[in-house]
């Protein structure tokens, strides 16, 4: 189970996974559009199971630290710090907001910069870096407002819809969030 703190934003709530985010996890449903921005392929979108609701809760459970988002009390979302490497004070970002309705509102943003005071106050990481495909624009967007910068591209790394697409590698060091603070 994720020992993560729980981080309050201006809109949001990052908070460990419950036995109950399941159910809640289930209601979001299956949108292709955000599943292909994160490079999976869904040939069904609709309705999401309870079973695979739950291994989706499962995973999170093995972050550490994995989140759930909330807004208003309802959850939105997941995100969590993965592989992370002490010795050398640096993590990967993930985040994923499942409702399309709420994209594009800034709450990206408001996560990435809950989880970036976590990791580098918190955890004194040094690094947090992130790999995003490179046609999913609106989340490129968001990690530049929070900092991040193109370090790089892996050609061709991600299959989706049978197509190859680039994988952008982004990266922020904690000066970097002092100094814009």
């Amino acid at each position: 189970m994720s020992s993560a703190p729980v981080l309050q934003g201006a809109r949001l709530r990052l908070r460990p996974p419950l036995p109950e985010d399941a159910e809640a996890r289930r209601s979001l449903g299956i949108d292709p559009d955000i599943v292909r921005m994160f490079g999976g392929d869904v040939t069904e979108a609709g309705a999401m199971s309870l079973e695979a609701a739950e291994v989706w809760l499962d995973h999170l459970r093995l972050q550490e630290p994995g989140w759930v988002i909330e807004a208003d009390g309802r959850v939105i979302g997941a995100a969590f710090l993965h592989g992370v490497h002490h010795e050398d004070r640096r993590a990967l970002l993930a985040l994923g907001i499942l409702d399309m309705a709420l994209l594009g509102q800034g709450l990206g943003r408001e996560a990435v910069r809950l989880m970036l005071g976590h990791a580098f106050e918190a955890m004194g990481l040094h690094r947090v870096g992130l790999r995003v495909l490179a046609f999913n624009q609106r989340a490129i967007r968001c990690y530049r407002a929070c900092g991040f910068v193109e370090e790089g591209r892996e050609r061709q790394s991600a299959r989706v819809d049978g197509q190859w697409h680039d994988d952008v590698i982004m990266g922020i060091l904690a000066d970097e969030v002092r100094k814009s603070a």
